[in-house]
C-alpha cells in the first residue's frame, strides 16, 4: 500500500504576519490539517514522485451557508504558510488537477471533510485522499501473442478511449515470466472515471492474416477498482468445443477479470476468434475433457495467472493497520508484533520514522546520522552497519531479514521509546514508522504504522 503524508502547518491563532494568509475577520481561528493520499492499489506506477503529487493537489474551502469559497491551487502555493478563517462551518477538499476521463497512468486522489471554526480555537482535521477512478491492465498469454501477427486493445466508458497495440512498428506490451509462464503485459496502466467499461479486441491471425475481434462489456465498476483483463487464445489447429453433432459451441479466446481492490468474484467467457481449420484440423479425438496434457484439448484455454505472491505486512493486533493510541507515560505496552511476508525473499528492507521526539534519538544510532529535511530518520536494516552494531540484539537485520521469505519483526520495545520524551510531546502528536519491502524480483511493499499521543489515564 502506498502512502503519502503531509501536512499545512497551522498554528494556534496568529496575528497576521508576512507569512499568514487570512481570509477573513469575524472573530477567527485556526485551521490544522493532517492530510494523507492512500492508494487502494496493490501496486501503483506513476512518472511522478510522491512530491509532486502532494505539490500539485488543488485546495478548495467552502462556506456552504453563504457560498463563499477560496481556491488553492496547486497547494505548494500555500505550503508551509498558516490559513487563518472566520468562525463559521466549512467543507475542505482535496483533489488531483487532473481529471481527464481516461489516462494513461493517471490516479485521481480526491477526498472532502466538513469542519467548523471555532473562535479562537485551532481545529484540527484529519482528512484523507483515496483514489476515485478505475485502473484497467491487460495481460496477454504466451499463446495470444503468437496465434496474433498484430493486435489491438481498445477500453472505453463512453467518455474517453485507451488504446494498446502491437504491431511491427509498435508493441504496447512486455513480456514477465509469472511462475513459469510467459505473459505480456501492458507496459501502461490505463485510468478511467467510473462508467461502464467496453473492451475491443481486434487482430490478424498470424498463420493467414484473417480478421479476428471480440468485444466485453463490463457492467459491474466501482471507484478504485483494478479491472485486470486475461486474455488467452487457443493455438492454430484447433476448432474449439464441440456438441455431439461436431458443431462448434466455444471458439478461440477467453477473457477474465481479475480485481485486486473491492474483489469481485467475475469470470467471463467471450466467443471471439474465429478459428478457420487449416489442412487436417478436426475436432479433438480420445482424451478425457478437459485435459491438458496434449495442447489442452476439449478443455477451457489456459488463462494467464495474476500473480499472489507479493510481499505484504500482517499485524495480528491491529490487521486494519489504524492509528494506535499510545498513553504518554513510560509503563506504555502496545503490541506491534509484525511478520513480514515476502515469498520471492528480501532484497530491501527501510523504515522511515517520523516523530517529532524519536526521529533524532534513532538518527544518532545510524551510520549516516542525519534527518531528512521533514525530520524523518532512516533505517538501513541490511546495510548499515553502524544502526546493527547499536540495534542488531533487539531487531532482526542483516543475515536475519536478506533473502528472507518470512520475518518476525517486532516494533513492542521501540515505540515505548517515544515516551522517553514525554516532557516534549503533545496530546495529538504522530509517530510514523513506515516500513519499505523490496523483493528480489522488484515488487514493492510500503506500509506505515502510526501512533498517536494521548493523555495518561
Amino acid at each position: 500500500m502506498k502512502k503519502i503524508y503531509f501536512s499545512i502547518i497551522a498554528a494556534a491563532v496568529l496575528s497576521a504576519g508576512c507569512n499568514s494568509e487570512i481570509i477573513e475577520q469575524q472573530g477567527s481561528g485556526s485551521l490544522a490539517i493532517d492530510l494523507s493520499c492512500k492508494s487502494d492499489y496493490t501496486v501503483v506506477a506513476t512518472k511522478a514522485t510522491d512530491e509532486e503529487i502532494i505539490n500539485d493537489l488543488a485546495i478548495d474551502i467552502v462556506r456552504p451557508y453563504d457560498g463563499w469559497s477560496v481556491n488553492y491551487t496547486p497547494f505548494s502555493s500555500i505550503r508551509g504558510k498558516v490559513v487563518e478563517l472566520g468562525s463559521g462551518d466549512y467543507i475542505i477538499t482535496a483533489s488531483s488537477q487532473c481529471k481527464e476521463h481516461a489516462a494513461y497512468d493517471q490516479p485521481i486522489y480526491e477526498g472532502s471533510e466538513d469542519f467548523t471554526i471555532m473562535t479562537g480555537q485551532v481545529t484540527t482535521i484529519d482528512l484523507l485522499c483515496k483514489i476515485s477512478n478505475v485502473k484497467v491492465s491487460i495481460n496477454l498469454s504466451d499463446n495470444f501473442a503468437s496465434e496474433l501477427s498484430d493486435y489491438t486493445v481498445t477500453v472505453s466508458n463512453g467518455k474517453g478511449t485507451l488504446s494498446w497495440v502491437k504491431t511491427s512498428e509498435k508493441d504496447d506490451f512486455k513480456p514477465i515470466v509469472v511462475e513459469g509462464k510467459t505473459v505480456f503485459t501492458s507496459a501502461q496502466a490505463g485510468y478511467f472515471t467510473v462508467a461502464p467499461l467496453s473492451v475491443t479486441v481486434n487482430g490478424h491471425r498470424a498463420i493467414d492474416d484473417t480478421d479476428a475481434s471480440t468485444v466485453l462489456y463490463i457492467e459491474n465498476v466501482n471507484a478504485a477498482d483494478h479491472h485486470i483483463l486475461n486474455l488467452d487464445a487457443k493455438v492454430t489447429g484447433q476448432i474449439g468445443d464441440v456438441d455431439e453433432s461436431g458443431n462448434v459451441i466455444q471458439q478461440g479466446i477467453t477473457i477474465t477479470i481479475s480485481h485486486d481492490v473491492n474483489p469481485i468474484d467475475q469470470n467471463v467467457v467471450i466467443p471471439g476468434f474465429d478459428e478457420i481449420p487449416v489442412e487436417g484440423d478436426k475436432p479433438s479425438e480420445g482424451g478425457d475433457e478437459g485435459d491438458d496434457e496434449g495442447g489442452n484439448q476439449g478443455g477451457d484455454p489456459v488463462v494467464p495467472e495474476t500473480p499472489t505472491d507479493m510481499p505484504k505486512l500482517i499485524w495480528p493486533a491491529n490487521p486494519d493497520f489504524a492509528d494506535v493510541e499510545l498513553p504518554m507515560t513510560t509503563s506504555a505496552v502496545v503490541d506491534v508484533e509484525l511478520t513480514i511476508e515476502v515469498p520471492k525473499g528480501i532484497a530491501e528492507f527501510l523504515i522511515y520514522v517520523d516523530s517529532g521526539v524519536l526521529s533524532p534519538t534513532i538518527a544518532a544510532l545510524t551510520a549516516a546520522g542525519t534527518v531528512d529535511e521533514n525530520g524523518i530518520a532512516l533505517m538501513d536494516m541490511i546495510n548499515d552497519d553502524t544502526l546493527y552494531a547499536n540495534l542488531g540484539e533487539g531487531l532482526p537485520m542483516k543475515d536475519k531479514v536478506l533473502n528472507q521469505t518470512s520475518v518476525e519483526f517486532s516494533l513492542s520495545s521501540l515505540v515505548p521509546l517515544i515516551n522517553m520524551y514525554v516532557q516534549d510531546i503533545t496530546s495529538g502528536d504522530k509517530h510514523l514508522f513506515t516500513l519499505y519491502v523490496v523483493d528480489n524480483e522488484g515488487n514493492v511493499l510500503e506500509q506505515t504504522v502510526t501512533f498517536v499521543s494521548v493523555p495518561a489515564e
